[in-house]
This record gives structure tokens, sequence and C-alpha cells, in this order.
């Protein structure tokens, strides 16, 4: 059933795009994907009419979904009826349509970008990171099979289109030999177009008076330099999403300026590196959105930095690894060991993390491990103090916010804040 939905969808959200012709920005890499859609987003629609996906389902659902401005079927026919009875209107009668599609292509597996590019044909690619141990792997050969896949997005670009690639990550700075089309590049190092440089973490005085203050940094591009604020969000991948954005901005004819100034009320998408009150005026890191060994290592070197009395991670286990899931534990693990002062650890995989992380020098009377989410919940609760800053993180099947629920200072706000 859901393959013939997804034809018929496609095929609609084809003839839809061949009608109103909009400019699409698709979007792919291992990390940050959506907190890239949603700061591009963010920036655009200031001056354009702009749709994005939601993010809800898979590629092959969202896309159409998209497309023809509609959330879903739901598990209804009669609902899905609806959504091709509106597709067909939109195609016959002249409608009010988005300039902007921005477009999360995401792959599970061999031959997924090649369906969406049959779909739809971006003209603006964005590439985030990718890895050395992409989201996904387990339904590839390697890590180098899901970056070719992935690839195909920023490779399929004509000569008027755009790629805005992400320099610090050498596999994709490779991808920009073999690309046609103009290329913005962004990172952190010297060599990219659009650079982040003098950034300054909060520190110790968490709250300001609506929420809490995050980061502050600089972007570079072109021989200027202006200062951008970021109150509500922490880490490296959070300024990476904003260069990326504002690579893309640059192409639509925003300045610097202005773009610092649309940021400055940005708020991260939920379970990304947002900053929560939590019980006892501790802190907390809320990123339980999903993890990847990439992500894992950018939210854990953020704490790092970080000035607290005590630093605790809480994470779950990273799924869809295949053969690199023992070698990636093992990595965060070492990293776990010079980033926080305790580790709390729930699921099977995390074992091995665990053992990494005491074998390269943190304290066993500091490292927990539970087969139990409440277990966990009860452990953690009992001992947070004033300032400690607590970072939950683990794949999505791990259900991490449940632990951020239980922890938070203010529990009614966490239909708003946390991840559904």
């Amino acid at each position: 059933m859901k393959q013939i939905v997804v034809k018929i969808l496609n095929v609609l959200a084809k003839r839809i795009l061949e009608k109103y012709n909009p400019v699409v920005i698709g979007i792919t890499g291992s990390v940050g994907k959506s907190s890239t859609k949603k700061s591009i987003y963010e920036i655009l629609r200031t001056k354009y009419k702009v749709a994005c996906d939601r993010g809800c389902y898979s590629s092959d659902i969202n896309i159409p979904l998209a497309i023809i401005g509609i959330e879903s079927g739901g598990h209804s026919i009669v609902g899905w009826l609806k959504v091709f009875d509106k597709a067909i209107k939109m195609i016959i009668f002249k409608k009010d349509y988005p300039e902007i599609i921005i477009l999360e292509m995401s792959v599970n597996g061999p031959g997924d970008m090649k369906k969406i590019l049959k779909v739809v044909k971006p003209s603006i690619g964005v590439m985030t990171s990718v890895g050395k141990f992409p989201s996904h792997v387990k339904y590839f050969k390697n890590a180098k099979h899901v970056l070719r896949e992935k690839s195909l997005l920023v490779k399929s670009l004509g000569k008027r289109d755009l790629a805005v690639l992400n320099f610090d990550d050498e596999d994709v700075k490779e991808l920009s030999r073999n690309i046609k089309s103009e290329i913005i590049s962004y990172g952190f190092g010297s060599d990219e177009d659009v650079t982040a440089s003098e950034v300054l973490l909060s520190d110790k005085k968490f709250r300001t008076e609506d929420g809490l203050m995050g980061m502050s940094f600089k972007i570079i591009y072109g021989g200027t330099t202006v200062p951008f604020r970021l109150p509500y969000a922490l880490g490296k991948g959070q300024i990476c999403s904003t260069l990326s954005a504002v690579a893309v901005g640059i192409h639509f004819g925003f300045n610097l300026v202005e773009m610092s100034e649309i940021v400055s009320n940005y708020h991260p998408l939920a379970g990304r590196m947002n900053l929560i009150g939590g019980v006892n005026e501790s802190l907390i890191i809320d990123d339980s959105y999903n993890a990847s060994p990439s992500s894992m290592r950018v939210a854990l070197e953020a704490v790092e930095k970080l000035s607290a009395k005590r630093k605790i991670a809480v994470l779950g286990d990273m799924l869809e690894l295949g053969e690199y899931c023992e070698s990636a534990h093992r990595e965060v693990g070492n990293i776990v060991s010079r980033s926080v002062n305790m580790l709390f650890a729930y699921g099977s995989r995390n074992k091995i993390l665990c053992e990494e992380a005491q074998k390269s020098g943190m304290l066993n009377e500091n490292i927990f491990h539970f087969d139990n989410i409440n277990d966990l919940i009860k452990t953690l609760k009992s001992i947070l103090q004033k300032e400690d800053i607590v970072l939950v993180k683990g794949s999505r099947i791990t259900h991490m916010e449940k632990v951020v629920k239980e922890l938070m200072a203010r529990p009614e706000l966490s239909d708003k804040l946390l991840v559904k």
C-alpha cells in the first residue's frame, strides 16, 4: 500500500514542480540536516515565501508532501484521497505557491538519492558533514558508499546552480573537485568562503530574561566580519548550521548584518542542543533527538569547553552503525573521558562505551551503566546539584527525551520544548 501511495505522490509532486517552478534547496549529509534546514528557512522567510518539509517521515513521503504543501493522509484511505485531490487541483488550477522549497534529502539505503532526484532537481544543494561513521551506514557496504550516495545531490547540479559545502569535512571538500556548479564553502578553517571565528560559550550565568544564554561568534565573508549571537543554542553544530544558512542567504542577496539580526532570535529544533533549566538549578543540554558518532563528538566537545562544577553526559546507544558499532562506541567513550566528569550510559551497546571511558582515564566510580531508563533517571535525579551541566543524547529509538522531561525544572513546558 505504501509503495502505491509513494508512487502517486511522486507523480503529482513532479507535475506541481513543473508547473510552479520554485527554487528547490536540497540538504544532505549525516550531521545537522534538520538544523540547517531550519536556519536557512529562518533567514529566507524574511523576504520570500518559503516552505520546507516537516521531517515526520522518511524522505520518500516527506518530500512529495512538502511539495504538495500538506502534512499527511495518516492511516486513512480517505485521508490520502484528500491529499491526492489537493495535489490534482494545484495542477489544474493556478494556486498561490511558495517561491522557495527547502527539502531534507535523507538516504537510508543504496539508490535512495537517485529515486529522490527523479522527482525533484534542486538548483541549490547543501552538504553538511558526513563523518567517519555516517548515519545509516548499516544499510551500505561501508562509509564510502554512504558518501557516494549522498554526494549525488551536489553532483547533479548544473553550471548555473549552487553547491554549499562543509569544508571542515575533508571528504566533502574533496567532492568539490567533481562538481560543475558554483560553490560556496563554509567552516572553521581559513580556506572556506564563509568562516566562523572567536567562538564564546556562556559560562556559569546561564539564565537570561526569557531563556538561557548560548554562544556568540564572528562570521567572515569577502573581507567583512560581523558578530553573531545564538542565545538559545550551544555547540559547533549549531554554528555550522548558521554558516550554511548564511552561505545560502548570500546567494539570495542578504548581507551579514541583516542575517546576524535574524538569527539572534533563533531557537533550535527540539532535541538539538537546546538549553533547558533543570532541577536544583542545573543546566540541561537537550540533544536527545538523535545520535551518530559525529554528532556525539560535536556535542561532547561543546560541553568540554564549558566551565561548571560538574559536567555529566547521559548517553543512549548509537544505532544503525553496522560493522562500525564497536569502534564507534569506543571512540565516543574516549571522547567522554576527557569531556565530562560523570557518565550515565543507557543501553547494551554502551557497555563498550563505558569500558573505553574507563580505559581512557575516567574513574570507575563516576561511570554508571543502566539497562532500564527509569533506574537511570531515578539515580541521576537524586545526585544533581546546583550548576551541574547535563548533556542528554542518544539515538531516536532510545527516547532520551524521557530523561530530559524528568530533569526539567519546569516539566509543564515539555510539550513545547521536547521531541515528540
